[in-house]
């Protein structure tokens, strides 16, 4: 697999919408690392460059990482 599959591959579960994901996000079609995004802002009170740092590690994250993250944290 070349390296630009591998990077590919490795974002594929944060471009997806959350209701193509998780059951419980019904009618909710933004994307999961825009939902992230935004959690955070409003934890970090809509500091760009806390955000930043809070959302880093998704883009290293493995997919049961990212659902653990929604599970605890969006999941209303």
């Amino acid at each position: 697999m070349a390296a630009d599959e591998k990077e590919i591959e490795q974002t594929a579960m944060i471009d997806r919408n959350m209701d193509q994901v998780f059951d419980w996000a019904k009618g909710n079609d933004m994307p999961i690392r825009v939902a992230i995004w935004n959690h955070e802002m409003e934890a970090n009170g809509r500091d760009t460059m806390k955000t930043e740092a809070a959302v880093k590690w998704i883009l290293k994250a493995d997919d049961d990482k990212i659902k653990d993250y929604c599970e605890k944290n969006l999941k209303k």
